[in-house]
Parts: C-alpha cells; structure tokens; sequence
C-alpha cells in the first residue's frame, strides 16, 4: 500500500519539474486524469498536489473549472528577481566563517565549473552554481530565509531555461569577485558584487522572455 504522503509528493515532483522545464507550459490547463496516469495514481493526490503547486505559485486554480500553470512576464521576472536581490545580498551582508577552507571550496567550484563549461556538461555548470550561491547564503545562519531563498530559485529556473545564451565567463569573473570580497572580510562589498551579478543575469533573461512573449503572440511556441 503507497504511503499517500509520498504519492502526492510524487506528483508534486512530476508537476514542479514540468512546469520549471517547460513540458507544462505556462498559462496551460493541467488534465487530471492524465496526470493520474502518467504517475500511476488516483485523482484525490493530483488535486491535492494542486493546492500544494497553488500555495507555491506555479499553478493557478479556479474553483469547478480546473487547474493552469502560472503565466510568466517580464513584471514578474523582475520583482522575482528584486525581492531575490534583497534577500540574497542581506544573507551575504550578515555572513560569517568564511575560513580558509570555506573560501578554498568556493574558488574549487569556481575551478571545477570551468572544466564542465569547457566540456559542455551545462547542467553541471547549474548546478555548481547553485551550489557556490547556496554555500554563501547558509553562512548567514537563517534557516528560514534560506528556505525563502531556494522557493525564489526554483521559479527563477522557469525564466533561465528560455534563454539560450549562458553567460559564464562573465559570471565566473563576478562570482570570483564575490570570492574576493568575502576573503578580505568586506561583505558589503561582495553584497553590492552579488547585487551587480544578478541585475546582469535578470538583463540577460529579460530579452529572452520578451521574444518569447511575442513568439507566443504570433502563434509560435515559445519553447520547443
């Protein structure tokens, strides 16, 4: 017998990760019963894993008529991106510890992201990204804004997928910067370095989301 938990976790999971990888697109009605299907479950963890997608922000449901992925915008990428702003550059400001080891590991990630860059491996490179931002934002010793932090990045994925262009060497060199700064001590320096690197990026996301806002316009699928 499947531990219910799970199984709208399960479903969770399927829906999240759909929506962040574009196989649900945005402003699409989600089918129930497919869904059920393709996760080999019953209806009652779908709906339940709709509520849970609601109170997440990635689905939208109307009362007797069904469920649909959350639009994106240009508006909306930039107040996600100004609220990750302030939250992410307040965690580096209120940091700590960062020893030699700790400074070690971040340069390490710098290393070994330029080898996967340079091989091609570009969900590593994402995900070493991930990891360099998030072992600076634990230091704050907020768990609870951390948490808000991760909510931000999931649905910062959602626009970073539609640009095409990653802008490594770029980032690599303000990431290094942020290093830096942390290294001699001067956190509001990597603050205001962090705050550069993301208004950078959001620039950069932000004209792929306005062609594919117009592609969709014109009748063409944003994302194949």
């Amino acid at each position: 017998m499947h531990d219910p938990d799970s199984t709208v976790e399960l479903v969770v999971r399927h829906l999240r990760e759909g929506i962040i990888d574009g196989t649900y697109q945005p402003e699409s009605k989600l089918q129930p019963k497919l869904i059920a299907e393709m996760c080999g479950t019953s209806l009652i963890p779908v709906r339940e894993a709709f509520r849970i997608l609601e109170s997440e922000g990635f689905v939208t449901v109307f009362h007797n008529r069904g469920a649909w992925v959350s639009s994106m915008s240009v508006a909306d990428l930039d107040d996600l991106y100004s609220i990750r702003m302030e939250l992410e550059c307040e965690a580096v400001r209120r940091s700590s510890g960062f020893d030699k080891k700790r400074i070690d590991m971040l340069f390490d990630n710098l290393g070994e992201a330029q080898e996967c860059h340079d091989r091609g491996d570009h969900p590593e490179v994402v995900a070493l990204n991930r990891d360099f931002h998030f072992a600076i934002y634990e230091m704050a010793g907020s768990p609870r804004r951390l948490k808000l932090i991760e909510q931000l990045w999931l649905h910062s994925a959602r626009y970073q997928r539609l640009s095409l262009h990653y802008r490594h060497d770029a980032a690599s060199d303000e990431h290094r910067l942020i290093v830096e700064c942390l290294r001699y001590g001067d956190h509001s320096a990597a603050a205001e370095a962090l705050r550069s690197h993301l208004a950078s990026t959001v620039e950069l996301i932000r004209g792929a989301v306005e062609v594919a806002s117009v592609e969709d316009r014109d009748g063409v699928a944003a994302v194949s």
